[in-house]
């Protein structure tokens, strides 16, 4: 269903109010810590903060823009988000509020854990799992994908690394070892759990707010490359510090947006197949998981030459996607308002 002229114009106020508030915000934090650490910036812990502004934002947004989507069980699963976001935030930046468990405080993890339990439980009942779908809270649908998309994403990551190791393009930072690779890596992605509600931050703000306004206005084509190129910049005062390729920061700056392109393309697909945000937490989590324990006992990917070989082989798998009929289906829909 296509969009009448005063729904696109809606569409364009409620996209660019949010961009702004994303870019402001994010800019504005990360230019504070330059200012404060220089190039120290870049392991400071206050920079676990940007993660979360795109969700605020898009919060904020819908708050304001009166949305639709904001129903009753909505606003109870996001309010259980920003309560754990704070607790999180509040445990990394100072100190445990009760101690740990391992590397994980106690008070985050039982906050993290809750609030993810409540978007289980509303999706157990019918008319909540229905009210949660404007929002793309829900679980959604085509449950296999969920598993599919993240085995093929994890497999194809992997590969490139190990494709890199044993043809000496590059090594690992400490030292090959796929055996302690897979127990961290497990141990990693159990923790989500926990550490999900960083992924959300983002994904919520760039695959649900900023997608669905962006493909029916510009299409399936232009819409995918807008949020990856948007996606790529938010992260442009950390890239020019360093935070990719430090070895060469034009040429891996470039690389770091065609990046963010291609496996935007990989989250998008399985957002809108699934019609469900979870399923970009996931893979945004494995994404993560994989760049801190791969390039540990693999091979270390902020070597470009080493990065390269995960890039093709992901933009050969968002290439496959791009045949689907999912694009023409989903990227004229109208958005919710």
């Amino acid at each position: 269903m296509t969009m009448t002229p005063p729904e696109k114009q809606q569409a364009k106020k409620e996209l660019i109010v949010f961009l702004v508030l994303t870019f402001a915000a994010t800019y504005l934090l990360e230019l504070i810590g330059i200012g404060m650490y220089g190039s120290g910036v870049l392991s400071s812990r206050l920079m676990t903060i940007p993660m979360y502004i795109p969700a605020v934002s898009a919060i904020v947004c819908m708050v304001y823009f009166k949305s639709a989507a904001l129903t009753k069980e909505a606003k109870i699963f996001l309010a259980a988000f920003l309560i754990a976001s704070a607790v999180s935030l509040i445990e990394g930046l100072y100190q445990p509020l009760l101690g740990t468990i391992g590397p994980i405080p106690v008070c985050t993890a039982v906050v993290s854990v809750g609030a993810f339990l409540v978007v289980v439980i509303q999706n157990l009942k019918k008319p909540w799992r229905e009210s949660l779908m404007p929002a793309r809270l829900s679980f959604g649908r085509n449950y296999r994908y969920y598993l599919i998309i993240s085995v093929v994403f994890f497999v194809l990551f992997v590969a490139g690394l190990l494709f890199s190791y044993y043809t000496g393009l590059g090594l690992p930072t400490t030292g090959f070892d796929l055996s302690t690779f897979t127990v961290f890596i497990g141990i990693t992605l159990a923790f989500l759990l926990v550490t999900w509600p960083k992924y959300f931050g983002e994904e919520y703000g760039w695959r649900f707010y900023l997608q669905d306004r962006v493909l029916p206005l510009f299409g399936s084509f232009k819409g995918v490359l807008f949020i990856g190129i948007i996606w790529g910049l938010w992260h442009l005062p950390l890239s020019l510090m360093g935070l990719n390729f430090a070895e060469n920061l034009a040429l891996g700056n470039v690389l770091y947006l065609v990046w963010t392109v291609v496996i935007g393309i990989i989250f998008i697909y399985a957002v809108l197949k699934t019609g469900s945000i979870w399923i970009g937490v996931l893979l945004h989590g494995i994404s993560d998981s994989l760049v801190s324990i791969g390039y540990l006992y693999i091979a270390n990917g902020q070597i470009i030459a080493v990065f390269l070989p995960v890039l093709v082989l992901m933009g050969i798998f968002a290439s496959v996607l791009l045949r689907s009929r999912i694009w023409i289906d989903d990227s004229t829909s109208t958005v919710t308002p």
